[in-house]
């Protein structure tokens, strides 16, 4: 029956409990969705000729037969999420060569995929977020056109092992690992090789170091660590990182997040402006680790004497919130008044539209551009004793802290007078 069937939509039928055969030929859209009561899965007579969409999220069927993808090469999509009863997925599936994308997001009681999900070798995205799932095959690296992949969590449960790529995956644009419970060694150190690889999603683990090879990952742009609650230091950034989600509240990670912007900063001196990295992050407020905190559009900072350690000084590291849209840094010889200024424009790249809310900016603005200027004036950094930072009117409040690259010999330094005017 229904040989010339094309669309069959049974969604939401909950009393659905038993289902005739399909002689679907032409079948092109299965919709089982919401038919709660239907444990077993309809049996199909011959192969079906079209591109083939299967729907079934939250329906009680237990188990896909073997069978059915023995004759099945065109089945593109298959979305079984919130399917509670679903056990495991039958290694026949991965005959189904034409598969796009699976989702078996949500199925509590699935813990494993098919040791051979690696031949699906058409298979573009992968949602198996929410399931019980710890060990991916090793065959999952084969999957080159994938370019989703998300096994994230909601709570703790055994450790995750992701296996190591090879240089596999080679076009995963998106890779999700949040609340897997991950922990050193979970992360494969061939990370690196994830060449395709523009958000990384790793909030909530608790690994205490990352692995180095992270600084590889050439196309990444948005790096999310946020709940790392054992994480110390931030990894290397990749060259086109620009933003980045993590425990602010944890003053060792605001120090190596401006250690990395320094790193990063080359050839930013221009004949007007600094031309500075920003990168974007999530929070309300600005992180305590900045000595110097104000609400509205300027900061003015009074320094340290001998503020300026040669080779050690790194820069004025800022945050702010709000909108940017010019700014100015200024430096004031300041002897009971100020006796000369030396002022420098501001150039800031802000590449990332952040879909998170709200967002926070950060840079590192150097001396470099300044350095200059001083020496015309006859002047070192340290008979500078001020800095004033003042932003377009649509900064609601910015930070500033001085950055050294060895912070514990400046120690004495910092705690000495340091006033916000």
């Amino acid at each position: 029956m229904f040989q010339k069937l094309i669309r069959l939509d049974l969604s939401y039928c909950e009393s659905l409990e038993r289902f005739p055969y399909v002689n679907g030929e032409s079948l092109k859209y299965l919709n089982l969705k919401y038919c709660s009561s239907l444990e077993k899965f309809p049996e199909f007579l011959g192969i079906i000729k079209s591109e083939l969409k299967i729907m079934m999220s939250h329906s009680g069927i237990r188990e896909l037969p073997s069978s059915f993808f023995d004759l099945q090469p065109h089945l593109t999509e298959l979305h079984l999420s919130f399917m509670k009863n679903l056990v495991s997925l039958a290694s026949s599936i991965c005959k189904s060569k034409g598969l796009v994308r699976i989702d078996v997001s949500n199925c509590s009681k699935l813990e494993s995929l098919p040791e051979e999900i690696g031949d699906l070798e058409n298979l573009e995205k992968l949602n198996a977020s929410h399931t019980l799932i710890s060990r991916p095959p090793s065959s999952i690296v084969r999957l080159n056109k994938l370019k989703f992949l998300t096994f994230a969590k909601r709570v703790d449960g055994v450790y995750f092992f992701f296996p190591q790529v090879d240089e596999g995956l080679r076009s995963l644009e998106y890779l999700d690992l949040s609340y897997c419970n991950i922990i050193d060694g979970g992360l494969p150190e061939d990370i690196g090789s994830l060449s395709s690889l523009n958000e990384l999603k790793l909030g909530g683990n608790h690994f205490e170091h990352l692995p180095q090879s992270i600084a590889q990952l050439g196309a990444l742009q948005t790096l999310d660590l946020f709940h790392c609650v054992r994480l110390t230091q931030l990894p290397e950034f990749p060259q086109q990182l620009n933003a980045i989600a993590a425990d602010w509240s944890n003053d060792l990670i605001c120090n190596s997040l401006f250690q990395n912007i320094s790193s990063l900063q080359h050839d930013i001196c221009t004949s007007n402006s600094l031309s500075l990295r920003v990168f974007t992050t999530v929070g309300y407020n600005i992180p305590r680790w900045f000595h110097h905190r104000e609400v509205g559009t300027s900061i003015f900072v009074k320094l340290p004497k001998n503020w300026y350690v040669s080779e050690n000084f790194l820069g004025f590291s800022v945050y702010f919130s709000g909108q940017f849209i010019d700014g100015i840094a200024h430096l004031f010889c300041y002897h009971g008044r100020p006796v000369t200024c030396i002022a420098q424009k501001l150039a800031l790249s802000i590449h990332s539209e952040c879909r998170y809310l709200p967002v926070i900016y950060c840079f590192l603005v150097p001396l470099t551009g300044l350095l200059d200027k001083l020496k015309a004036n006859g002047k070192t950094p340290n008979d500078y004793g001020c800095i004033k930072l003042t932003f377009s009117d649509e900064v609601e409040q910015c930070g500033l802290r001085l950055l050294y690259k060895h912070h514990d010999s400046v120690t004495r330094i910092l705690q000495t007078g340091i006033t916000v005017l």
